[in-house]
């Protein structure tokens, strides 16, 4: 490396760096200054900003001139007319506001042309002429412009050919010399994963583009002709090593060994150096070779708020620099090292920065190594054009970066436009202090020992990636969890970004998937301590690399079935538990557990294989299930200790839990109720899916080899049609865990009326899009929660509502069309595929729902089975579904959306309400009032505003339906609440009561009652229960202010709200039998009341005791004067049932079987746990849980959140 003397580069930086801003302030304009006036106004008043990127972001998402002058009437009444607007725009706001939005359809064109023109300095139109007469004007100044189309999103393989033709396009332009591509506009399925692929079809596609670039020239203004450039951005951190490698291969092809293309690195990713190192000897080979240099732009980098999103939201560390300082330092330091003589010459460089020290460190540091007149500077068209012209006109050339979008477009540029005003007004940005900025003022010496203090960092700043993943060598630590924390913590999934990680999935491969004619693994069954292998074998094949024409069938493993005698022994060895499971304390289960998780851990790459080979499920649909698994066996035991640590209850396991689960989360969902049953005390009998055996065998070992013994935990793969009915109905089985299709629960309950289910079964899940959508993102959304797995997920959007504007509006049509066509479908086997093989072939619904069309339907998009293999097949898309028809009420579990069409979001609530689940549900609106309405009137358990409706994460979002999606007490799988479910509770002393921030009527009865007992006013005999139902009162009233009558966010992640909320039950039927005491009874209605639910006293007929005596008092009549009563036969009350929505027992043993069968019926929960004072514990009877999940953030742009 040249030597040379920074001390002295640095003065002359600084010094420079005066001369060009004093000259910049001389060549100002009126305009520029009045600009420079209301930048000012907008960074002294945060909240306008706020207001500004709503406007931009919402206005003019709708066609419709009535919905777009109501959302900025609505945006400005709310958060007032941003200050920093001139006087002749605040006049025309409010000039709209009195009168102008009663006439949208003149008011809003004239808005939307006004914004239009003045966003033109920073996105130059994209129609022809303009563009070209912007171009020529350029040309003509000795500007050089570097083009760059924003475009709508890039979803499918249309858009993105039609895109590739675009910029072919510009190349055969003479107008066009340079334009800036991001790998996303050139392919729509670009996998991490998938590297080689991706990186194969960059580089087919960049060897067209760059073919047409290499054939033609670009005339300067002096008749210079000059090769035309392409050149890489880089967008996403998970792109870097993508982009590199497709630019780096792509020219070492033979045909462009003579061509100079260019790419981007952002230096605050400490990655860049390094790679910047690598192009570099890489280049150098090149030049030396007789090939031709390569361009670098080297820039600071512009996705910050978006990478941190991603770093919060998948717990993954932060990929760029977590502060300014080290970005600069790291920008220096490529600076410096790109312009070593030897360098340069092979990577020639384009310092891009409006940091006016950094463009004159670059300077003095080029003239200094003597490379002056080999690089240049480069700048973003429209951003402080008067230091542009001066450096022009006193140091040289400058590249301009021009956005370039058409009126029709301009919606897309919106990202843009709020992604450059989040960094030109960051509190350490060059840009923010630029408006009227002094080379005597504090805000310049702020700049200047920023610049100088960076510079003492060159050498000492992180060298290097941040991330470091390598689950191939990974070490987990034995402190590491819960357990030891005393905290829980979501696990973080695989980045596939690390080609570690890459090369690890490829090992996984080489492993499972089998050869044909490979020895097959055997599966045993495990009952009573010992693993039976000699019982009724079937076979599991690889459903991926069937051929049902050649007969290709290749059998991953055979697994023992158990039989009736096998069944019959493992509830008697559950309900013994030799081992002793059950008489464990809770920290010697969590222990125990804790090792479960480090297991899982461990086992993550087989727990994936199995996967595959077993059920066809992608890799990066299995890998997140593993992170589930290990939140759960983290999380359950933990979360139990909340109930255990209630000092006035004694907590007992239920006894034996019989868990039965599906194919279709083969991992999780098991691990899930295993992991809840065992942390409650219990003992587990484990009937995976027939079609997941030896994934569910891969799972049970990791428990074996943590410490469960194989008498508490039992892995019973059966028969469900024959065995599996005698595991149910077998009166040793306390309580059953089922994750399936509703009818399989209704049929449990059938069998067995009063078993104690807790299940989640079906949805019929809906998305609705509202004119008022960011519609690419909706599309991207949707086919995420449409087709990832399949569709096979229980959480899966089957239907899309569409408002009516966008249900008419033909791009949304056809870019929903194009972005599903291009979902890869193949073998899991290849990481390419987006879908692997369904788990059968499609029969019965599905198979009706994927060949067939309804009156009124028809496809745009029509599914087709992938070649020989009847496992395989690509999406579809049913267009024109009509309300009550087969395909709106019908659950298929494929590959398959129904589109219906709504008049409003009032009617697409009635829709998506129809179908009678209530599982997930989705909804895309930028509007908040919509999200209002909406979260108010769609009933279903978990709730995604501008997010996909799959993918629930353990505490962030716990998940559980209600209505025909649940069938027991509805609570949610990883909720604080879920494991209490499989614990019996008994009060032992008096329970907790805290402050309030609310007087209610019942806690002043209770006061009252509370007074009246210390004054012996009441009948001795009932003292000791009215004594139980004040401190119950007291206990209720206190929990549900801290616990049941509040939204929690457990993570308050950056960008993303994640609420968990109980809703009041409903109508609460208490039903008295003559065995309830008048505590048990007290206690019920006090405990309705008190979660504001409607409870109505059903009383048997002629009952007369010290419960009806107390009710007939004034004080009892004060109690219950709004409660309503009701003398009903068991008989009447069965015909009542439809009419509420729970019926709570004071126990189990109250409950007729004739009640328990009616409820059987239609899977309705008889709720009959022993009343307790502990409001903790007994509230739970009268709510549903509901989660809550939306992304707030627009392009990481957190709003009015960043202001607080």
């Amino acid at each position: 490396m040249a030597d040379m003397d920074d001390r002295k580069i640095r003065q002359a930086a600084a010094e420079l760096a005066a001369q060009w801003q004093d000259r910049a302030n001389k060549l100002l304009t009126r305009e520029e200054k009045a600009i420079q006036e209301q930048m000012l106004k907008l960074l002294t008043h945060p909240s306008d900003k706020v207001v500004l990127t709503k406007m931009i972001d919402q206005c003019f998402r709708s066609h419709d001139n009535d919905r777009v002058a109501d959302q900025v009437n609505h945006l400005l009444t709310d958060f007032g007319v941003p200050g920093f607007f001139s006087r002749v725009e605040k006049l025309l706001i409010q000039m709209f506001m009195g009168l102008g939005r009663h006439f949208p359809d003149v008011a809003v064109p004239r808005m939307v042309k006004q914004m239009r023109q003045s966003s033109s300095r920073a996105i130059i139109p994209g129609e022809v002429e303009p563009l070209h007469k912007h171009l020529e004007k350029r040309k003509n100044q000795g500007v050089r412009m570097n083009i760059n189309h924003l475009g709508e999103a890039v979803l499918g393989e249309e858009e993105a050919h039609h895109r590739l033709v675009t910029y072919i396009q510009d190349m055969a332009d003479p107008d066009v010399e340079y334009i800036s591509v991001k790998i996303s506009t050139l392919y729509s399925q670009i996998s991490s994963l998938a590297f080689e692929h991706t990186v194969d079809v960059m580089v087919d596609r960049l060897s067209k583009l760059y073919a047409v670039a290499k054939q033609n020239t670009f005339t300067r203004r002096d008749g210079t002709k000059v090769p035309k450039v392409v050149h890489l951005d880089m967008e996403e951190y998970r792109d870097l090593h993508i982009t590199y490698q497709a630019f780096i291969r792509t020219l070492d092809k033979p045909e462009f060994k003579d061509y100079s293309a260019g790419i981007v690195l952002q230096a605050y990713i400490p990655d860049s150096h390094p790679i910047q190192q690598q192009l570099t000897e890489w280049a150098k080979k090149r030049v030396a070779g007789g090939g031709a240099p390569v361009n670098l732009r080297i820039v600071k980098g512009a996705n910050m708020e978006m990478e941190m999103i991603e770093s919060h939201h998948f717990n993954w560390p932060l990929a760029p620099y977590d502060n300014k300082l080290d970005v600069d330092a790291n920008y220096k330091r490529m600076v410096r090292y790109a312009m070593q003589p030897e360098n340069i010459k092979a990577v020639r460089l384009g310092v891009a920065s409006h940091n006016l020290f950094e463009l004159a460190y670059a300077h003095e540091t080029g003239k200094a190594l003597g490379v002056a007149g080999q690089y240049w500077f480069e700048m973003l068209e429209g951003m402080a054009d008067h230091v542009r012209r001066a450096i022009c006109e006193m140091s040289g050339e400058v590249l301009l970066y021009a956005p370039v979008a058409t009126n029709d477009q301009f919606i897309n540029a919106i990202a843009y436009l709020i992604r450059r005003l989040d960094e030109n007004t960051s509190p350490e940005n060059f840009l923010r202090y630029s408006p009227a900025l002094k080379t005597d003022s504090e805000a310049w010496d702020f700049l200047k020992d920023s610049f100088l203090e960076s510079c003492d960092r060159i050498d000492t700043a992180p060298f290097g990636p941040k991330r470091s993943m390598d689950r191939a060598t990974e070490k987990f630590p034995e402190d590491v969890g819960a357990y030891h924390s005393l905290m829980f913590t979501n696990e973080a999934d695989t980045d596939w970004s690390l080609l570690a990680n890459v090369d690890w999935a490829k090992s996984i491969r080489d492993k499972w998937m089998m050869d044909e004619g490979a020895e097959p693994a055997q599966v045993p069954i495990v009952v009573a301590g010992e693993e039976i292998f000699d019982r009724d074998p079937r076979e599991a094949i690889d459903s991926a690399r069937y051929d049902e024409k050649t007969g290709q069938r290749i059998v991953v493993a055979n697994y023992a079935m158990a039989t009736a005698e096998d069944a019959d022994k493992a509830v008697e060895t559950a309900k013994a538990d030799p081992d002793g499971w059950r008489s464990k304390s809770l920290d010697e289960r969590h222990a125990i557990l804790d090792k479960v998780a480090h297991e899982l851990r461990k086992a993550r790459g087989d727990l994936i294989g199995a996967a595959a080979a077993n059920t066809g499920k992608v890799f990066t649909e299995a890998d997140p299930e593993i992170s589930e698994a290990v939140d759960f066996a983290e999380f359950y035991p933990h979360s139990a200790k909340l109930f255990e640590a209630l000092p006035n209850v004694k907590a007992t396991p239920k006894g034996v839990g019989l868990v039965v689960t599906p194919w279709n989360f083969p991992i999780a969902i098991p691990c899930g109720g295993i992991v809840a049953a065992l942390a409650a005390g219990n003992t587990v009998i484990f009937k995976p899916a027939s079609a997941a055996v030896v994934t569910a065998w891969e799972l049970v070992q990791c428990f074996y080899r943590a410490g469960v013994s194989k008498n508490a935990l039992q892995f019973l793969p059966c028969s469900g049609g024959e065995v599996g009915p005698r595991l149910v109905n077998n009166p040793d089985v306390d309580f059953v865990i089922l994750t399936g299709g509703t009818d399989t629960g209704m049929e449990m309950l059938k069998q067995r009326p009063d078993m104690f289910l807790a299940a989640e079964t079906g949805g019929k899940n809906a998305t609705i899009v509202t004119a008022m959508s960011d519609r690419d993102q909706a599309i991207k959304n949707i086919l995420h929660s449409a087709f990832s797995n399949c569709g096979q997920k229980c959480s899966a959007t089957s239907l899309v509502i569409l408002e009516k504007e966008v249900y008419e509006d033909e791009l949304f049509r056809k870019q929903l069309a194009d972005a599903a066509k291009s979902f890869k479908v193949g073998s899991c086997w290849q990481f390419r595929n987006k879908m692997g093989p369904l788990i059968h072939p499609p029969k019965g619904d599905l198979k009706k729902a994927l060949t067939t069309l309804e009156p009124g339907e028809s496809w745009v998009l029509q599914p087709e089975q992938v070649g020989n293999n009847p496992y395989l097949w690509t999406p579809g898309i049913k267009w024109g579904v009509k309300p009550g028809s087969y395909t709106h009420m019908t659950e298929f579990f494929g590959p398959l959306i129904g589109v219906m069409e709504a008049k409003d979001l009032n009617h697409a609530m009635e829709l998506v309400n129809q179908t009678g689940y209530g599982l997930t549900s989705g909804l895309e609106s930028l509007d908040h009032r919509e999200q209002l309405k909406w979260k108010d009137g769609i009933k279903a358990g978990n709730l995604y505003i501008n997010k996909g409706t799959t993918g629930a994460i353990v505490l962030r979002q716990p998940f559980g339906g209600m209505r025909k999606s649940a069938l027991g007490a509805g609570i949610k799988a990883g909720s604080p609440n879920y494991v209490y479910q499989f614990m019996d509770f008994e009060d032992v002393s008096w329970p907790e009561a805290g402050p309030v921030n609310k007087e209610t009527s019942l806690l002043r009865i209770a006061q009252d009652w509370e007074i009246d007992l210390k004054w012996n006013r009441f009948p001795q005999k009932i003292s000791p229960d009215l004594w139980k139902t004040v401190r119950a009162i007291k206990s209720y009233v206190y929990q549900y202010d801290k616990e049941f009558g509040r939204e929690h966010d457990y993570f308050t992640l950056r960008g993303q709200d994640n609420l968990f909320r109980y809703l009041p039950k409903g109508r609460v039927v208490i039903r008295v039998t003559p065995q309830d005491s008048l505590f048990e009874t007290l206690a019920r209605v006090s405990a309705a009341i008190a979660t504001r639910c409607v409870p109505m006293l059903s009383l048997p007929p002629g009952l007369d005791n010290e419960l009806t005596a107390f009710l007939g008092t004034r004080r009892g009549q004060k109690f219950c004067k709004d409660v309503a009563m009701a003398k009903q036969t068991d008989k009447d009350l069965c015909a009542f049932m439809p009419k509420v929505q729970r019926i709570r027992y004071a126990g189990p043993d109250r409950v007729p079987m004739e009640v328990f069968e009616e409820a059987a019926k239609t899977g309705f929960y008889i709720s009959r746990t022993p009343v307790s004072m502990e409001g903790r514990i007994e509230l739970l009877q009268y709510i549903q849980e509901q989660s809550i999940s939306v992304n707030y953030h627009r392009y990481g742009n957190l709003g009015a959140r960043a202001v607080d």
